[in-house]
C-alpha cells in the first residue's frame, strides 16, 4: 500500500547525487580533496527521519558555504581526521572522514547526512 507521505515526499535521485558530488568535486579540487558519498549518505539523504526532505539545492549550498569558510584550511587536517559539517540554516549534518587514496589524494568521505536540530558529537565541528 502506497502511503500519501511516499508519494509527496521529494526524493534525491541517483542523477542528483551524481551532480551534487561533481559539484563538490569540482569546487574541493582547487585543495586537492576529492568528494566521495558513502552508500548509507545515499540512503539517509531521502529518509524519512529527516522531517523536511533534503534537496540537492540545499546540499549544494551547505558545500559551497564550507568552501567558502573552510577550503583553504581543510587540507591542512590529517589523514582519518573525522569531524562533521553542520549547516546552521537548515540543521542539515554531514559527518565525515578524510582518507588517503591509493594515488595519495585526499578524500574527505561524507558518512552520512541528517536534518537534526540539537545533533551532538564529539568529533570536531565546522559550523557554516
Amino acid at each position: 500500500m502506497i502511503k500519501l507521505t511516499d508519494i509527496l515526499f521529494e526524493y534525491v535521485t541517483k542523477s542528483d547525487m551524481r551532480n551534487v558530488e561533481s559539484y563538490a568535486d569540482k569546487l574541493f579540487a582547487a585543495a586537492g580533496i576529492d568528494v566521495d558519498f558513502t552508500r548509507h549518505f545515499r540512503q539517509r539523504v531521502n529518509d524519512k527521519r529527516n522531517i523536511k526532505p533534503i534537496s540537492s539545492a540545499e546540499l549544494i549550498g551547505v558545500f559551497k558555504r564550507t568552501w567558502n569558510k573552510y577550503g583553504k584550511k581543510l587540507p591542512s587536517l590529517t589523514s582519518d581526521a573525522q569531524a562533521v559539517i553542520k549547516d546552521m540554516r537548515s540543521d542539515i549534518n554531514m559527518p565525515f572522514v578524510f582518507a588517503q587514496d591509493k594515488d595519495g589524494e585526499l578524500d574527505l568521505i561524507v558518512k552520512t547526512v541528517m536534518r537534526k536540530k540539537n545533533f551532538q558529537t564529539t568529533n570536531k565541528v565546522l559550523d557554516v
